[in-house]
């Protein structure tokens, strides 16, 4: 069942670690797929105090296969159909979870 959720998702970053963990810079998208999102919280609209208008709009977790870290700053594009669907930007360093990684993504 949890395959019929994995969706593809478009990176656009400067540097990423390839497959046997050097550095390599990018000057394309790559695409990933098999990864999943989930939904975080969504700020209330109209407060106007400068810590509210600084903080994202909405937060999710994005999940990605083994092997694949990205880095903060990252631009994250998720198709349109999914109801996700739009640009991210990776907000916090990669953390391991039991079947690749995790980090959370943001969108004002």
């Amino acid at each position: 069942m949890m395959e019929e959720w994995k969706t593809p998702i478009q990176v656009e970053g400067t540097v990423h670690r390839d497959g046997d963990g050097y550095l390599v810079e990018e000057s394309k998208p790559r695409l990933i797929g098999g990864c999943l999102i989930a939904p975080g919280q969504f700020t209330v609209p109209g407060l106007l105090d400068q810590a509210a208008s600084e903080r994202a709009d909405e937060t999710a977790t994005l999940y990605l296969p083994r092997g694949i870290t990205l880095s903060v700053g990252d631009a994250i594009r998720v198709p349109a159909e999914h109801p996700l669907g739009g640009t991210w930007r990776v907000e916090e360093p990669s953390s391991p979870w039991p079947r690749g990684t995790a980090v959370v993504i943001s969108r004002r």
